[in-house]
């Protein structure tokens, strides 16, 4: 059995925030929509095409069960310090040793890493990510939630750009260490 990739796809600020300082992330509305003006969807289609899991933070993770669980039969994995956290698209809750066995145990392939910024810095912190795709908004929050908690420091090798719509940047890095 092959082990796991897991990447990143997230979007940020161009002063580095997922996330306004009340956790929404409606400051993004209008750039989904200058993606979507093109008639694609900025590539998501095919990105969650391969994908066979997700792990996400619970705070993420209560945020996406308010929205409708829009993975379709994908389960999720929470990272969270209470380990008897259930709920419905929850396969398996705990710190980030606990996931990974039991993503490797329920065989997933390609697993995404979705956040917030708690969650990835602990996945990289703990050498999860494989690859990182980032889309940079034009955009300055002034203040919110960070895309990566701080931590240590990590050497990426940048694999790819790409403008899309609406001066959005695209850009693709492979995890060096």
């Amino acid at each position: 059995m092959t082990s796991p990739k897991y990447v990143g796809y997230i979007a940020m600020s161009l002063d580095g925030f997922i996330a306004d300082e009340g956790g929404s992330v409606a400051w993004l509305d209008p750039f989904n929509e200058a993606l979507a003006s093109d008639g694609h969807d900025g590539g998501y289609g095919d990105f969650i095409a391969d994908i066979d899991a997700l792990v996400m933070g619970r705070t993420t993770y209560r945020q996406v069960m308010g929205w409708g669980w829009p993975y379709e039969d994908r389960p999720g994995y929470i990272l969270t310090r209470n380990t008897s956290f259930t709920g419905a698209h929850c396969a398996a809750a705990g710190d980030i040793e606990m996931l990974r066995k039991a993503i490797e145990k329920a065989g997933h392939q390609r697993v995404w890493i979705m956040g917030g910024g708690e969650t990835q810095r602990v996945a990289l912190d703990a050498g999860l990510f494989d690859t990182l795709r980032v889309f940079i908004m034009p955009t300055l929050l002034g203040r919110g939630l960070p895309c990566f908690a701080p931590g240590a420091q990590h050497n990426l090798k940048l694999t790819s750009t790409e403008e899309k719509p609406g001066g959005i940047l695209q850009i693709d890095y492979d995890i060096e260490d």
